[in-house]
Protein backbone atom coordinates (compact mmCIF):
# COMPACT_ATOMS: atom_id res chain seq x y z
CA UNK A 1 0.00 0.00 0.00
CA UNK A 2 3.02 2.28 -0.40
CA UNK A 3 2.05 5.58 -1.97
CA UNK A 4 -1.59 5.42 -0.96
CA UNK A 5 -3.20 8.38 0.80
CA UNK A 6 -6.31 7.10 2.55
CA UNK A 7 -9.11 8.83 4.42
CA UNK A 8 -11.13 6.69 6.84
CA UNK A 9 -14.31 8.20 8.27
CA UNK A 10 -15.43 6.98 11.67
CA UNK A 11 -11.87 5.80 12.02
CA UNK A 12 -11.28 6.36 15.72
CA UNK A 13 -12.81 3.05 16.85
CA UNK A 14 -14.10 -0.33 15.70
CA UNK A 15 -13.55 -1.41 12.11
CA UNK A 16 -12.28 2.00 11.06
CA UNK A 17 -9.52 1.99 13.68
CA UNK A 18 -8.52 -1.58 12.79
CA UNK A 19 -8.20 -0.62 9.13
CA UNK A 20 -6.23 2.53 9.98
CA UNK A 21 -3.62 0.52 11.90
CA UNK A 22 -3.39 -2.15 9.22
CA UNK A 23 -3.09 0.30 6.34
CA UNK A 24 -0.30 2.26 8.03
CA UNK A 25 1.51 -1.02 8.74
CA UNK A 26 1.32 -1.74 5.00
CA UNK A 27 2.90 1.59 4.07
CA UNK A 28 -0.11 3.85 3.50
CA UNK A 29 -0.61 7.37 4.76
CA UNK A 30 -3.89 7.47 6.69
CA UNK A 31 -6.10 10.34 7.78
CA UNK A 32 -8.75 9.48 10.36
CA UNK A 33 -11.92 11.61 10.22
CA UNK A 34 -14.12 11.48 13.32
CA UNK A 35 -15.93 13.69 15.82
CA UNK A 36 -14.47 11.82 18.80
CA UNK A 37 -11.28 13.77 19.24
CA UNK A 38 -10.14 11.91 22.36
CA UNK A 39 -10.30 8.48 20.74
CA UNK A 40 -8.98 9.73 17.43
CA UNK A 41 -5.88 11.30 18.93
CA UNK A 42 -5.34 8.25 21.14
CA UNK A 43 -5.43 6.03 18.06
CA UNK A 44 -2.89 8.13 16.19
CA UNK A 45 -0.66 8.15 19.28
CA UNK A 46 -0.92 4.36 19.45
CA UNK A 47 -0.01 4.01 15.77
CA UNK A 48 2.90 6.37 16.51
CA UNK A 49 3.84 6.99 12.89
CA UNK A 50 4.15 10.29 10.99
CA UNK A 51 2.01 8.69 8.29
CA UNK A 52 -1.14 8.76 10.47
CA UNK A 53 -3.12 11.86 11.41
CA UNK A 54 -6.44 12.69 13.05
CA UNK A 55 -8.89 15.34 11.87
CA UNK A 56 -12.02 16.32 13.76
CA UNK A 57 -14.62 16.38 10.97
CA UNK A 58 -18.40 16.40 10.77
CA UNK A 59 -18.91 14.07 7.81
CA UNK A 60 -22.48 15.28 7.31
CA UNK A 61 -21.11 18.69 6.27
CA UNK A 62 -19.62 18.81 2.77
CA UNK A 63 -17.75 22.06 3.36
CA UNK A 64 -16.09 20.59 6.47
CA UNK A 65 -15.16 17.43 4.58
CA UNK A 66 -13.61 19.34 1.70
CA UNK A 67 -11.66 21.63 4.04
CA UNK A 68 -10.24 18.63 5.90
CA UNK A 69 -9.23 16.95 2.64
CA UNK A 70 -7.35 20.13 1.69
CA UNK A 71 -5.32 19.68 4.89
CA UNK A 72 -4.79 15.98 4.25
CA UNK A 73 -3.49 16.59 0.74
CA UNK A 74 -1.23 19.39 1.96
CA UNK A 75 0.25 16.99 4.53
CA UNK A 76 0.31 13.66 2.68
CA UNK A 77 -0.20 14.36 -1.03
CA UNK A 78 -3.08 13.66 -3.44
CA UNK A 79 -5.91 11.50 -2.16
CA UNK A 80 -5.93 7.98 -3.62
CA UNK A 81 -8.39 6.05 -1.46
CA UNK A 82 -11.47 6.69 0.68
CA UNK A 83 -13.13 4.42 3.25
CA UNK A 84 -16.57 5.35 4.56
CA UNK A 85 -16.76 3.64 7.94
CA UNK A 86 -18.70 6.18 10.02
CA UNK A 87 -22.01 4.72 11.17
CA UNK A 88 -24.67 4.57 13.85
CA UNK A 89 -27.14 1.85 14.73
CA UNK A 90 -30.12 1.53 17.06
CA UNK A 91 -32.59 -1.32 17.50
CA UNK A 92 -36.19 -0.31 18.12
CA UNK A 93 -39.61 -1.64 17.11
CA UNK A 94 -40.82 0.16 14.01
CA UNK A 95 -43.66 2.02 15.74
CA UNK A 96 -41.27 3.22 18.46
CA UNK A 97 -38.73 4.53 15.94
CA UNK A 98 -38.69 8.30 15.99
CA UNK A 99 -38.24 10.84 13.24
CA UNK A 100 -35.13 12.02 15.10
CA UNK A 101 -33.63 8.52 14.90
CA UNK A 102 -34.46 8.39 11.19
CA UNK A 103 -32.72 11.72 10.57
CA UNK A 104 -29.63 10.80 12.61
CA UNK A 105 -29.22 7.38 11.00
CA UNK A 106 -29.74 8.64 7.47
CA UNK A 107 -27.44 11.60 8.03
CA UNK A 108 -24.52 9.53 9.35
CA UNK A 109 -24.96 6.28 7.41
CA UNK A 110 -26.20 7.51 4.04
CA UNK A 111 -25.93 11.28 3.60
CA UNK A 112 -22.35 11.32 4.91
CA UNK A 113 -21.41 8.48 2.55
CA UNK A 114 -22.97 10.42 -0.35
CA UNK A 115 -21.14 13.64 0.54
CA UNK A 116 -17.80 11.94 1.17
CA UNK A 117 -18.04 10.09 -2.13
CA UNK A 118 -18.67 13.40 -3.89
CA UNK A 119 -15.63 15.04 -2.30
CA UNK A 120 -13.44 11.99 -2.93
CA UNK A 121 -14.44 11.66 -6.57
CA UNK A 122 -13.96 15.38 -7.22
CA UNK A 123 -10.34 14.96 -6.08
CA UNK A 124 -9.75 11.62 -7.78
CA UNK A 125 -10.91 12.90 -11.17
CA UNK A 126 -8.10 15.46 -11.02
CA UNK A 127 -5.40 12.88 -10.27
CA UNK A 128 -6.30 9.96 -12.49
CA UNK A 129 -8.54 7.81 -10.31
CA UNK A 130 -8.71 5.98 -7.02
CA UNK A 131 -10.73 3.60 -4.87
CA UNK A 132 -13.71 4.06 -2.59
CA UNK A 133 -14.76 1.48 -0.04
CA UNK A 134 -18.15 1.86 1.63
CA UNK A 135 -18.73 -0.10 4.82
CA UNK A 136 -22.25 -1.43 4.44
CA UNK A 137 -23.71 -4.37 6.38
CA UNK A 138 -25.55 -7.64 6.08
CA UNK A 139 -28.47 -5.35 6.95
CA UNK A 140 -27.90 -3.73 3.55
CA UNK A 141 -28.84 -7.03 1.93
CA UNK A 142 -31.18 -8.72 4.41
CA UNK A 143 -34.12 -7.06 6.15
CA UNK A 144 -34.43 -7.30 9.91
CA UNK A 145 -37.19 -6.41 12.33
CA UNK A 146 -36.38 -3.73 14.91
CA UNK A 147 -33.77 -2.37 12.47
CA UNK A 148 -36.02 -0.74 9.89
CA UNK A 149 -34.16 2.56 9.79
CA UNK A 150 -30.70 1.01 9.87
CA UNK A 151 -31.62 -1.43 7.09
CA UNK A 152 -33.05 1.40 4.99
CA UNK A 153 -29.80 3.36 5.37
CA UNK A 154 -27.59 0.41 4.47
CA UNK A 155 -29.76 -0.67 1.53
CA UNK A 156 -29.24 2.93 0.41
CA UNK A 157 -25.48 2.58 0.72
CA UNK A 158 -25.64 -0.44 -1.58
CA UNK A 159 -27.59 1.47 -4.24
CA UNK A 160 -25.27 4.46 -3.92
CA UNK A 161 -22.18 2.26 -4.26
CA UNK A 162 -23.41 0.51 -7.39
CA UNK A 163 -24.63 3.69 -9.08
CA UNK A 164 -21.40 5.60 -8.49
CA UNK A 165 -19.35 2.58 -9.56
CA UNK A 166 -21.16 2.42 -12.89
CA UNK A 167 -20.88 6.16 -13.54
CA UNK A 168 -17.13 6.40 -12.94
CA UNK A 169 -15.92 2.95 -14.03
CA UNK A 170 -14.36 4.32 -17.21
CA UNK A 171 -12.50 7.04 -15.29
CA UNK A 172 -10.36 4.69 -13.19
CA UNK A 173 -12.45 5.11 -10.04
CA UNK A 174 -13.57 1.88 -8.39
CA UNK A 175 -16.31 1.81 -5.76
CA UNK A 176 -17.06 -1.32 -3.73
CA UNK A 177 -18.56 -2.25 -0.38
CA UNK A 178 -18.15 -4.72 2.44
CA UNK A 179 -21.25 -6.16 4.11
CA UNK A 180 -20.20 -7.63 7.46
CA UNK A 181 -22.42 -9.61 9.76
CA UNK A 182 -21.78 -9.29 13.50
CA UNK A 183 -18.44 -7.66 14.33
CA UNK A 184 -18.12 -7.46 18.11
CA UNK A 185 -17.09 -3.83 18.47
CA UNK A 186 -18.11 -1.12 20.94
CA UNK A 187 -21.33 -0.63 18.99
CA UNK A 188 -22.46 -4.17 19.78
CA UNK A 189 -21.83 -3.65 23.50
CA UNK A 190 -24.92 -1.45 23.34
CA UNK A 191 -26.83 -3.32 20.66
CA UNK A 192 -26.63 -6.70 22.40
CA UNK A 193 -28.87 -5.36 25.17
CA UNK A 194 -31.40 -4.13 22.61
CA UNK A 195 -31.24 -7.42 20.70
CA UNK A 196 -31.66 -9.37 23.95
CA UNK A 197 -34.91 -7.51 24.55
CA UNK A 198 -36.06 -8.33 21.02
CA UNK A 199 -35.40 -12.07 21.43
CA UNK A 200 -36.12 -12.33 25.17
CA UNK A 201 -32.53 -13.38 25.86
CA UNK A 202 -29.97 -12.55 28.48
CA UNK A 203 -27.58 -9.99 26.90
CA UNK A 204 -24.64 -12.30 27.56
CA UNK A 205 -26.36 -15.03 25.48
CA UNK A 206 -26.73 -12.88 22.38
CA UNK A 207 -23.35 -13.53 20.74
CA UNK A 208 -23.65 -17.29 21.23
CA UNK A 209 -27.15 -17.06 19.75
CA UNK A 210 -25.70 -15.38 16.66
CA UNK A 211 -22.92 -17.96 16.37
CA UNK A 212 -25.51 -20.71 16.40
CA UNK A 213 -27.18 -19.23 13.32
CA UNK A 214 -23.95 -18.74 11.33
CA UNK A 215 -22.78 -21.77 9.33
CA UNK A 216 -19.16 -21.14 10.33
CA UNK A 217 -20.27 -20.73 13.98
CA UNK A 218 -18.15 -17.65 14.62
CA UNK A 219 -18.53 -13.90 14.40
CA UNK A 220 -16.70 -11.64 11.97
CA UNK A 221 -13.17 -10.96 13.16
CA UNK A 222 -11.57 -7.57 12.61
CA UNK A 223 -8.86 -9.33 10.64
CA UNK A 224 -11.55 -10.58 8.25
CA UNK A 225 -12.56 -6.97 7.66
CA UNK A 226 -8.95 -5.88 7.17
CA UNK A 227 -8.28 -8.66 4.66
CA UNK A 228 -11.34 -7.76 2.58
CA UNK A 229 -10.57 -4.04 2.75
CA UNK A 230 -6.95 -4.48 1.64
CA UNK A 231 -8.16 -6.59 -1.28
CA UNK A 232 -10.72 -3.99 -2.37
CA UNK A 233 -8.50 -0.90 -2.16
CA UNK A 234 -5.45 -2.38 -3.88
CA UNK A 235 -4.74 -3.65 -7.39
CA UNK A 236 -5.57 -7.18 -6.22
CA UNK A 237 -9.15 -6.25 -7.14
CA UNK A 238 -8.38 -4.05 -10.16
CA UNK A 239 -11.28 -5.49 -12.22
CA UNK A 240 -13.87 -5.22 -9.42
CA UNK A 241 -16.24 -2.30 -9.10
CA UNK A 242 -19.81 -2.01 -7.89
CA UNK A 243 -19.40 -5.22 -5.90
CA UNK A 244 -20.04 -6.11 -2.27
CA UNK A 245 -18.25 -8.73 -0.21
CA UNK A 246 -20.49 -10.50 2.29
CA UNK A 247 -18.46 -11.18 5.45
CA UNK A 248 -21.09 -13.38 7.06
CA UNK A 249 -19.63 -16.87 7.44
CA UNK A 250 -22.14 -18.35 4.99
CA UNK A 251 -25.24 -16.81 6.60
CA UNK A 252 -26.27 -14.96 3.43
CA UNK A 253 -25.31 -15.69 -0.19
CA UNK A 254 -26.91 -13.03 -2.35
Amino acid sequence: MDGKVIVITGGSSGMGAAMAKAFVDRGAKVAVFDLNEEKGRALVAEINQPTAAFYKVDVTNKQAIAAAVDEVEAQFGPLTTWVNSAGVSEMKPFLESSEELWDLTMDVNLKATFLCCQVAIERMLKTGGGEILNMSSLSGKKASSWQTIYCASKFGVQGLTQSIAKEFADQNIRVNSICPGIVYTEMWEKLKHQYAKKRNLDPEEVMDYFKGNIPMHRLVDLQDVINAAVFLVTDQSSYLTGQSINLVGGEWMD
